[in-house]
């Protein structure tokens, strides 16, 4: 069983890295990147004028633009539909070892394990560190549950990800 810090700090790392990998090669599988980034390019730069004329109150623009709306909600829409199509298609294998493989390798309580310190206090709303005593004795003031610092780790990796495979 892995569950000692370091050993399930980079055991998550790893994790959260073959994750976001997956997932993002899921994506690009499923997507057209190009095209994707073409609409996302035109929906931004619809709703920065749109902005701008509501700013300047220029009425005469906001009203050219505004005939437009239904075609930018209809494309943002499209475009929102066609992210959740890979997220779907990975989420399953994703729950399944959560489920099966996790408990397995770290422990019925995964989630709950401590897999990092933190030089700071991170109270957020569902997850907070909290004072751990090691098997070692060594004391983590602010030890991060293994759920937690999945959730870093994993954020963190699929952004450098999809700068690396040019998805976003």
């Amino acid at each position: 069983m892995i569950n000692t810090i370091p050993e399930i700090t980079f055991f998550i790392i790893g994790l959260s890295i073959a994750v976001s990998l997956g997932s993002v090669l899921t994506r690009r599988q499923f997507t057209d990147v190009e095209k994707t980034k073409k609409q996302q390019k035109e929906v931004s730069e619809y709703n920065k004028q749109l902005r701008g004329a509501m700013m300047k109150r220029d009425k005469p623009l906001e009203a050219k633009l505004k005939k437009k709306q239904a075609q930018m909600k209809q494309m943002q829409a499209k475009l929102a539909r066609d992210s959740l199509k890979p997220t779907f298609i990975f989420i399953v294998p994703l729950l399944l070892i959560w489920t099966f493989v996790l408990p397995e390798i770290i422990g019925q309580d995964w989630y709950n394990i401590p897999a990092a310190s933190s030089p700071i206090s991170m109270n957020l709303i569902m997850f907070e560190t909290e004072k751990v005593t090691l098997e070692s004795g060594r004391v983590l003031e602010h030890g991060v549950p293994t759920f937690f610092w999945y959730l870093i780790s994993s954020i963190s990796a699929q952004g450098m990800i999809m700068k690396l495979m040019k998805m976003t």
